[in-house]
């Protein structure tokens, strides 16, 4: 009981499902990073889910090497209901290199002074399933990709 007791808790669940968003990233692990984002995600950006996913798709296929490494993460539970919400602070490194989006990327997250906000919420009554409901970061401004400008969307 002790052991699922530790690895249940929602701090733990997540860190390591923010760990495991990021892994699944710079593997190009589409599936697994569509399978942790939640139907409801939005972001400070204005992309949804399917969205946000296609965006990142091409932001991230560019790279031919990509390695993200999270830096001074931090989670917060939330207040109001601590075993089922709760928020993780980082910073990550853009390691890697590609095409000029994947470098103007690489080179403007790494500049960042303000850290990335995810906001996770659990999924059902499953202590071990947690789901990305959104991302924040004022400062970073995300580029319009060719997809985007004929579709005449940001």
């Amino acid at each position: 009981m002790g052991a699922f007791w530790h690895y249940g808790r929602p701090e733990r669940q997540i860190r390591v499902h923010t760990e495991r968003l990021l892994r699944a990233v710079e593997q190009r692990n589409w599936d697994q990073v569509e399978m942790l984002v939640s139907e409801a995600y939005s972001d400070g950006w204005g992309l949804n889910k399917q969205r946000a996913l296609a965006y990142s798709r091409e932001i991230f296929g560019q790279f031919f090497r990509l390695r993200l490494q999270p830096q001074a993460l931090q989670v917060q539970l939330d207040l109001g209901d601590p075993s089922r919400q709760g928020r993780a602070t980082l910073w990550f490194v853009i390691e890697g290199s590609g095409g000029p989006l994947a470098n103007l990327t690489r080179d403007q997250v790494n500049a960042l002074e303000q850290p990335f906000q995810l906001n996770w919420q659990r999924r059902g009554g499953e202590p071990f399933r947690w789901e990305l409901t959104r991302v924040e970061n004022p400062e970073l401004q995300l580029p319009l990709l060719a997809s985007q400008e004929q579709a005449g969307q940001r």
